[in-house]
């Protein structure tokens, strides 16, 4: 392993996204919140990742031992570890993950570290734990990220203790920005999140200069995070009203971030409409009725009906029309099972091969694990990705 990554909340989306990206050979799974990789940190497009809060540089690895030995370890090595050139003034924090340990542990840890370091004549500012992990907010603040700063992470594995340097934090501030600073939004049609257009992007797999489709646009936000990963944007949706918010949506996310691409809008039914060229799809396909609270079974069952029917046609409609080999991305309605704790899926993925459709399996992860839910949502989104048979 060369560098590491820490998982977000949705942890097999995210698997899902890096085997797409950089293939499944390239990972292993360090523990339940970190995924190792074959490949250096430099190597991965940290911003394009949807899925992942933090990618590290490995830097070293311990045996199994008790805290103080591997404490005493790490103390030692701290100037190797650090590499940094004696001069200016440093500021650190310690995370760690998979140790059942005290907060007092890792501050008493921090601060030998930091006599370390300054015995050997470089100043140095530590910041204080509050949870066995910095947060975000603490990151970025604190520039633990610049040249005079590091985040040391400290992981536990089944086979040993590894240690990292954060190289990248997700800039939760960028994603909140182009969410809730766009011009256009429309609760009424789903607020899809930035991260989640990424990662149904990520797995539609689009190589350069391609044209990413969204036959149900809404506001723009997939349009919007495809222009931000440099591939041709194109949306379709069946309102005159959401082709007009995403126009505006994207005229505004192409003047803050100086994109100049191509992009491509029209009024269309996805059920029947002859789209021009495109090489995949990633969309948000239709949710169905919006829930305040939990619905009656009739009304939930005529609901999955109703999408189940609206997005088989669209399914016919587009197969003949899907490049050979082009692959798309969805997110399906799906609906919290409150008795029986799971989902209620579309009936239609049992028959997507009737449709003429074929699911697309991931080896470090598996597909019935792909919902992104919240806690208190009634509507879930189901990702698969398929292809034409």
């Amino acid at each position: 392993m060369k560098s590491l990554l820490l998982l977000g909340r949705q942890k097999d989306i995210a698997l899902a996204e890096l085997e797409s990206l950089y293939g499944s050979e390239n990972f292993t799974r360090v523990s339940e919140d970190i995924v190792g990789c074959m490949l250096p940190a430099e190597e991965i497009d940290f911003h394009r990742l949807g899925g992942c809060v933090k990618l590290a540089k490995l830097v070293k690895e311990y045996p199994l031992s008790d805290w103080s030995r591997l404490e005493k370890s790490i103390s030692e090595d701290i100037l190797d570890i650090l590499n940094i050139p004696i001069e200016g003034k440093l500021q650190f924090g310690v995370s760690c993950y998979g140790l059942k340990l005290k907060v007092e542990q890792i501050r008493n840890l921090g601060l030998t570290l930091k006599k370390n370091v300054k015995q050997a004549g470089q100043s140095i500012r530590m910041i204080p734990n509050q949870n066995l992990q910095l947060n975000s907010a603490q990151i970025l603040h604190n520039k633990l990220l610049g040249p005079r700063g590091f985040e040391l992470l400290i992981i536990a594995s089944n086979s040993s203790y590894i240690v990292g340097k954060t190289i990248e934090e997700q800039d939760i501030d960028a994603y909140s920005g182009r969410d809730y600073n766009r011009p256009f939004r429309d609760s009424r049609v789903g607020m899809l999140p930035p991260k989640l257009a990424q990662i149904l992007i990520n797995l539609a797999s689009p190589k350069e200069s391609d044209v990413v489709l969204d036959p149900f646009c809404g506001t723009g936000v997939v349009l919007q995070e495809t222009l931000l990963d440099k591939f041709i944007a194109y949306g379709t949706d069946i309102e005159p009203r959401m082709i007009d918010y995403s126009e505006g949506n994207i005229k505004w996310i192409k003047n803050i971030y100086g994109i100049d691409s191509e992009t491509n809008l029209e009024v269309a039914d996805a059920t029947n409409h002859e789209w021009q060229h495109f090489d995949c799809v990633a969309a948000e396909t239709y949710l169905g009725q919006a829930y305040s609270s939990y619905p009656d079974s009739a009304k939930l069952k005529t609901n999955v009906q109703n999408c189940d029917t609206i997005i088989s046609k669209f399914l016919q409609n587009i197969h003949d029309q899907l490049p050979i080999g082009g692959k798309m991305a969805l997110a399906l309605p799906a609906w919290e099972n409150r008795i029986q704790k799971n989902f209620i899926s579309l009936p239609l993925l049992d028959h997507l091969e009737n449709l003429g459709y074929n699911r697309l399996s991931f080896s470090i992860t598996r597909n019935n694990d792909l919902f992104y839910h919240r806690p208190g949502q009634i509507v879930a989104r189901q990702l698969i990705v398929i292809t034409r048979n």
